[in-house]
């Protein structure tokens, strides 16, 4: 194999290995941000076990388990506005009646 063809090839493994380890930490962190890594699991419908092998990179991360996370996290933040919007009412509730609730 010639130097160029060598050099090409060992940049097309350093480009896959990043790209593994990206999604590997972005699903590490989904799973913080969705509360832990069996939450996510759920998500992808798959066992904590599965996650766990594919987080430690013995198995892949598909562009389908980034959509699913992705979606999961989605989810979550509609729910975390729901409940930030509902939290706001109530206040603004109490002030429109000049009280302060215990």
């Amino acid at each position: 194999m010639s130097a160029p063809e060598h050099t090409a090839r060992a940049g097309k493994q350093a480009q896959a290995s990043t790209v593994s380890m990206a999604r590997m930490m972005g699903l590490t962190t989904a799973a913080g941000m969705l509360g832990g890594q069996d939450r996510l699991a759920d998500a992808l419908s798959i066992q904590p076990r599965s996650l766990r092998a594919k987080l430690s990179a013995e198995r892949g991360i598909s562009n389908d388990d980034l959509i699913a996370t992705a979606d999961a996290l989605d989810e979550r933040i509609r729910k975390i506005a729901d409940h930030s919007f509902k939290l706001r009412e109530e206040a603004h509730a109490a002030e429109s009646a000049g009280s302060e609730p215990l």
